[in-house]
């Protein structure tokens, strides 16, 4: 019998060095078994193992190891599975297929009738009707036994023992994500084998990892918190937040599930839930906290705190761009094994991996998926969620919650009324019960000013005016316009003498055309000169409004939903250390008298809230947040891209699981719709330091987690620009900002200047 070969190893030349196909295979079923086992599906996990490289068993995949075309070795597999398992071999059909370039679309229905049995064409059934090599030689690895199968019987049914369903919707919408979880079972153990074989030190580096249980990490948690707690005075605010962190501690020992978490913005929220995060974890035996936030700001200061307390190795922080699901060659395996699987005991990440990972059809975001299994999930200000991703966004929450042995806790400070909406009739239970104390912390805090609508110039002399003072605003664009508008006022007015360098006097902008490692300089600047009470001026977008730690004595908002304006109060008077209420104002802008309009989700936001705070005589107050929810989610659909719809049908089992709609879905689910492309921004020491590594490393993917602190999102549209400006520069897979363009397109105060600005800074030198 001919020898059947997976990777080529360190001698091209002598295939003693190379890994067997019965080895790797065997591996990868081993590993997909344990991921899968999770969630009660092990065999199955070992069985797309044992089938994922079949294709392998071919002459001309032999021939491609010698250095001939590229071939086909995905779909033997999936014929494999079809002939002998029938229904439960298409199901496993989309994982197989691909595992490498991503999990493709079941069968389509045309236009005509059903009973027509008329499909459109798509790649899993081109596929699986597609002519290719012999793959023979895959059967003799299961008549010598080194490929064992599972019979039909042994199998069973793609779905969890003993789970049963109120409606065939649920069951239906079970069997999509139970795909996922699937896939990302056999990808991930996948990636790990090859990593293994290929790159041994890194799998020793893995595996040699000292990762703290979740007792430990609860251990170091309550000893911290015993350290503040004694260290912080007897006030209102402080009294507050220890009876959150009390209520997180006795709450987590119930089941798991689904729950709330609603604290005033300066009630502790981001310890206090992990407290309960990793109580809860202890009681259910849970594997991980993942705490999913809206913005990246808040993630990379989250991060930051956690790492204090549990070490940097025990977190994971993942928020970047960075996407390698199309370095599918053999070539460019080293990059792919970069990919994080979220095999850490926290994870502080977006909202954007987290949904779009659970939804996606590629290897690289599905990787960490089985991961999420036996989790908390904490998500962090969830009323972020885009209203018409809501639907299939809250169906996949308690599918986690009841397929994969999860707990959920949707954690804010002015929680949306999902009452009714849950598709399948959750019904979470709220964390903090005692809530006598807010009223005296919080309930005094701030005071709520409409100003109407206003002329940019008088928005920014009043902002120039101020001694210490934030302004927040709905865009980037406007966020630098004003600051840009505001610096000049302060140098007119003898207030600052340097406006390329505003910030060493206390003008600050922030946005995300800044990095991270740069925002996150310029927040400690801002923090430095609130508590030495020096003049510090701050105008940003949103990202500075949730969970971002800063106390401002005033507070500029420009209208948008009631939510973003509680949470841009939560950045005034933080501490209730003012003698009275700190003031937040709300403002609409309008040129040469008229409001702008503009047909955006933010416009439709702001409409809403105009609508209530008009309602309520034009006063502006938090206790509107039921009103401004209620009319939000009455006025939106909530599966506008119809990713419910689709999943939740009866035809995905009635026929034979060969409709599902992976790449669609993952297509559709979209929580960023404008697309952008990280560049990678040599900034700094560090990120001079970063930029060495980089050019001279034999595997430059494997940095990408570095780098995300030093990269920013543009614009796809606009990265053309940048390269006419011979700015950037390609080092797969990434863009690089050069040494020049550095100079030209980022400056200390603003971050990336857009394609014609560096001129006009030429020009004014």
């Amino acid at each position: 019998m001919t020898e059947c070969y997976a990777h080529t190893g360190s001698d091209l030349d002598d295939a003693s060095t190379w890994q067997t196909l019965s080895e790797h295979a065997n591996e990868v079923a081993r590993r997909a078994e344990a991921f899968a086992e999770k969630f009660g599906m092990g065999l199955w996990g070992r069985t797309l193992g044992l089938l994922h490289d079949a294709g392998k068993a071919s002459a001309g995949f032999r021939k491609r190891l010698e250095g001939g075309k590229p071939v086909d070795h995905s779909t033997a597999g999936a014929k494999i599975a079809v002939d002998r398992y029938g229904a439960g071999g298409w199901f496993m059909a989309y994982a197989l297929i691909g595992h490498h370039g991503g999990a493709p679309n079941g069968k389509v229905w045309s236009e005509c009738s059903r009973s027509q049995s008329a499909f459109l064409r798509t790649p899993l059934k081109n596929r699986l009707e597609s002519e290719i090599e012999s793959y023979d030689a895959f059967f003799e690895l299961m008549e010598t036994g080194e490929i064992d199968l599972p019979d039909i019987v042994q199998l069973g049914a793609p779905m969890r023992p003993g789970r049963t369903f109120e409606s065939t919707a649920r069951k239906a919408f079970s069997v999509f994500v139970l795909e996922h979880f699937l896939y990302s079972s056999l990808v991930d153990s996948d990636y790990l084998d090859t990593e293994r074989f290929m790159t041994p030190e890194a799998s020793e580096a893995r595996e040699a990892r000292e990762l703290a249980n979740m007792e430990e990490l609860l251990a170091k948690l309550e000893s911290h918190m015993a350290d503040l707690m004694e260290k912080a005075g007897d006030t209102p605010v402080n009294r507050a937040r220890r009876s959150v962190y009390e209520d997180c501690l006795a709450t987590a020992v119930q089941p798991s599930g689904l729950y709330t978490m609603t604290v005033p913005t300066g009630g502790g929220k981001t310890l206090s839930s992990m407290a309960f995060g990793l109580r809860h974890a202890v009681e259910q035996g849970m594997e991980r906290v993942i705490v999913a936030i809206p913005y990246t700001s808040i993630v990379e200061q989250t991060a930051a705190t956690l790492k204090a307390i549990f070490g940097a190795e025990n977190v994971v922080e993942h928020h970047s761009n960075y996407d390698f699901h199309d370095l599918d060659d053999e070539e460019k395996a080293k990059q792919r094994l970069a990919i994080q699987n979220w095999d850490a005991p926290i994870v502080v990440t977006t909202n954007v991996q987290l949904f779009e990972s659970l939804f996606s059809n590629k290897p690289g975001k599905s990787r960490k998926v089985h991961n999420m299994a036996r989790s908390v999930v904490i998500l962090d200000e969830a009323q972020t969620l885009p209203d018409e991703l809501l639907k299939p966004s809250l169906a996949m929450l308690e599918e986690l919650s009841a397929g994969y042995g999860s707990s959920i806790v949707l954690c804010t400070a002015t929680q949306p009324a999902l009452e009714g909406l849950w598709p399948f009739g959750a019904e979470p239970r709220e964390i903090v019960q005692r809530r006598d104390s807010f009223d005296e912390a919080f309930g005094e805090r701030v005071a709520y000013e409409s100003l109407g609508t206003i002329e940019q110039a008088d928005l920014v002399e009043r902002i120039a005016a101020h001694h210490e003072v934030l302004c927040v605003v709905g865009t980037r664009g406007l966020a630098r316009a004003v600051y840009d508008d505001v610096v000049a006022r302060a140098a007119e007015r003898g207030d600052l003498s340097d406006v390329k360098r505003a910030f060493d006097e206390g003008y600050f902008h922030l946005s995300a055309f800044m990095i991270p490692a740069h925002r996150s300089a310029m927040l400690e600047r801002i923090r430095k000169r609130l508590d030495r009470k020096e003049r510090c001026v701050v105008v940003s977008t949103q990202l500075v409004e949730a969970g971002v730690d800063v106390d401002f004595p005033e507070v500029y908002r420009e209208l948008a939903g009631l939510d973003s304006v509680v949470q841009a109060a939560g950045r005034c008077n933080r501490e209730g250390r003012l003698p009275g209420a700190g003031t937040v104002r709300v403002f609409e802008l309008s040129i040469n008298g008229e409001r702008q309009k503009t047909e955006t989700w933010l416009e439709k936001m702001k409409g809403i809230a105009r609508d209530v705070i008009r309602e309520n005589g034009g006063k502006v107050e938090e206790g509107l947040i039921p009103a401004f929810f209620k009319t939000r989610y009455d006025s939106e659909c909530l599966d506008a891209k119809g990713i419910f719809q689709k999943t939740a049908t009866r035809d995905l089992i009635f026929d034979r699981f060969e409709t599902m709609p992976f790449e669609q879905c993952a297509l559709d689910y979209r929580i960023i719709e404008d697309d952008s492309v990280p560049v990678f921004v040599p900034w700094g020491a560090e990120g001079r330091a970063l930029l060495k590594e980089l050019l001279a490393s034999k595997n430059p993917a494997g940095m990408a987690m570095c780098l995300q602190r030093f990269s920013v999102g543009v614009p796809i549209w606009s990265i053309e620009g940048y390269k006419q400006a011979d700015a950037v520069e390609e080092l797969e897979p990434f863009l690089i900002l050069k040494e020049d363009g550095c100079r030209s397109f980022y400056r200390e105060d603003v971050g990336l200047v857009a394609v014609g600005e560096e001129v006009l800074e030429l020009l004014s030198c």
